[in-house]
């Protein structure tokens, strides 16, 4: 199967060139990694996993970086978190404030405060262990100025807010890959 893969995405390559074939391989792994953490979402929540099921719209990358599966992943598994426990999908996430940051720092050194939050975002999106002294610094970085850090995160939440990122009315039939399901969201006709 892996030959047969490597060989199509040779010739789409050759045919459409290789930016789009990035482009396009990029996007069908985000859409693996996507379905992955709905579903590993709806083993903690099943509670809610009708409504999980629906949330796959929410999971667009936001930035370029995302193309990196532990990153994707970090960013998904956040916004999936949020429909699970009925909290607004609008605000940035640890991971689209932390990408802001490192973007930031790549132009002017970040002061205390804003590296104090490149720290916890990093931490809170669960993003890997990055090892050695910089683990311990997170919590000096609070405890010199929680409240600031505090602060800097809301603000950032609030302009890295996507207004359109809501899980909008969905027009379930009640079936989810096929099968009958009892979905909340499910249509009164088609219930």
């Amino acid at each position: 199967m892996t030959d047969t893969l490597n060989r199509i995405e040779l010739a789409l390559r050759e045919i459409a060139g290789p930016e789009f074939t990035r482009t396009l391989t990029t996007t069908l792994a985000q859409q693996d990694w996507a379905e992955d953490e709905i579903s590993r979402a709806q083993q903690r929540h099943p509670d809610v996993s009708d409504v999980l099921h629906h949330s796959f719209s929410l999971l667009t990358a936001t930035q370029e970086r995302m193309a990196t599966e532990f990153v994707y992943r970090a960013h998904a598994r956040e916004l999936i978190e949020r429909v699970a426990t009925g909290v607004s999908t609008k605000p940035g996430t640890s991971v689209e404030v932390a990408l802001l940051l490192m973007r930031v720092s790549l132009v002017t050194p970040l002061n205390t405060t804003a590296f104090g939050l490149y720290l916890r975002m990093w931490r809170q999106a669960g993003l890997p262990y990055l090892g050695g002294p910089i683990e311990d610094l997170d919590g000096h970085y609070e405890a010199i100025n929680a409240s600031g850090i505090d602060e800097f995160e809301a603000t950032a939440r609030r302009k890295l807010a996507i207004a359109s990122r809501v899980l909008t009315l969905v027009a379930c039939e009640g079936r989810h890959h096929g099968e009958p399901v009892d979905c909340r969201l499910a249509t009164a006709r088609a219930a």
